[in-house]
């Protein structure tokens, strides 16, 4: 009868481009942006299929990567969280909320000030114990003791604009100098590209999982240091700020509590997005983004937070070093302990 189908684009003689959401047989529910409505337009066949033209434009990035549609049984049709709005409506928020934008309230790089302030605190940590190669001299001299020490200087900037980083957090999971060393390796891999490619990120979220973290601190420590690096290429995942903020903005993060290359590319092509829109409000790189996120998500419907921290709770089982695995602490059991219970030493 047509050759539509769920997730192509189409272009309406009158309403623009938009985002097929569902087919049926007679009906095609169309997702429009520019109606600025949440709810996808229900098209009747088959007067709707003149009216749509396929193939032959260009790709829209974000109606590509919209999040699902749930159908509302008493309308009938398909439609965005409850709480979703357009990027324009969402940086109108941010303003009338923080009239000066991104512009820094107080010193650069000491803390001091907004969200956004904090992370340059953190970022200027780095480069004083990492950059100009230093990274790469303690690890090619096997001194990840020093590394370790030298991170949780960069965690004291952190633990003031993430809730997930208690102080302590990064100690603990560094602290078996095995996994660290190959943490620290992954991670340094990753810097020294310019553009690293999926493989690099890929290595960098095994040596993470290899930490035996908490579930919900594997996407802060995945993200945490090529972010404050390099705050123009990298962006920070705190699931319990990002994926309410990317659902408002009716973004699918394909969330797994497991960090992935999938949902990393998704969050990174969301905040991509977003920059284009924050420059004439001053802002400069991802952690200004991170802010408008952070600030994004605060808003949010409580429901949208509490799904994430469920999913978060009921994540995959975490992989051991040795292979094995145990059930999330969401499962109510205990991990097994380790052959005569013995533990490696600590680095620090």
């Amino acid at each position: 009868m047509n050759d539509l189908a769920t997730g192509m684009l189409v272009q309406h003689v009158s309403l623009g481009i938009g985002r097929v959401v569902a087919v049926e047989p007679t009906a095609v529910h169309v997702f429009f942006p520019e109606s600025e409505k949440r709810y996808a337009a229900k098209l009747r066949w088959p007067a709707a299929r003149p009216l749509l033209k396929t193939g032959g434009g260009e790709g829209n990035a974000w109606l590509e990567s919209l999040s699902s549609f749930s159908l509302d049984p008493e309308t009938g049709r398909y439609a965005l969280a409850a709480n979703w709005i357009t990027h324009d409506q969402a940086i109108a928020d941010f303003l009338s909320a923080h009239p000066q934008a991104f512009a820094d309230p107080k010193t650069p790089g000491t803390g001091r000030g907004d969200r956004a302030s904090m992370w340059r605190a953190a970022s200027a940590e780095w480069a004083r114990a990492f950059g100009d190669g230093e990274g790469e001299r303690l690890l090619a001299a096997g001194n990840v003791r020093e590394m370790v020490r030298r991170a949780l200087r960069i965690e004291r900037h952190v633990t003031l604009a993430s809730a997930p980083f208690e102080a302590g957090a990064l100690r603990n999971a560094l602290r078996h100098p095995d996994a660290a060393r190959a943490f620290f390796e992954a991670l340094l891999a990753l810097l020294s590209v310019p553009s690293p490619g999926r493989a690099r990120f890929e290595r960098l979220f095994a040596a993470t999982e290899q930490l035996e973290l908490e579930p919900e601190l594997a996407w802060p420590l995945a993200t945490l240091f090529p972010f404050v690096a390099e705050p123009t290429r990298h962006v920070f995942l705190w699931p319990r700020s990002a994926c309410p903020a990317a659902e408002r903005l009716g973004c699918d993060l394909r969330f797994e509590a497991t960090p992935n290359w999938a949902t990393y590319a998704s969050l990174r092509q969301l905040s991509a997005r977003l920059l284009e829109k924050l420059r004439e409000s001053g802002a400069r790189d991802f952690m200004h983004v991170e802010a408008f996120l952070h600030a994004t998500s605060a808003r949010s419907t409580p429901g949208s937070k509490a799904r994430h921290m469920s999913a978060t709770r009921s994540s995959r089982a975490t992989t051991l070093r040795n292979g094995s695995r145990i059930a999330s602490p969401a499962a109510g059991l205990d991990p097994p302990r380790r052959p005569g219970g013995a533990r490696r030493p600590p680095v620090v």
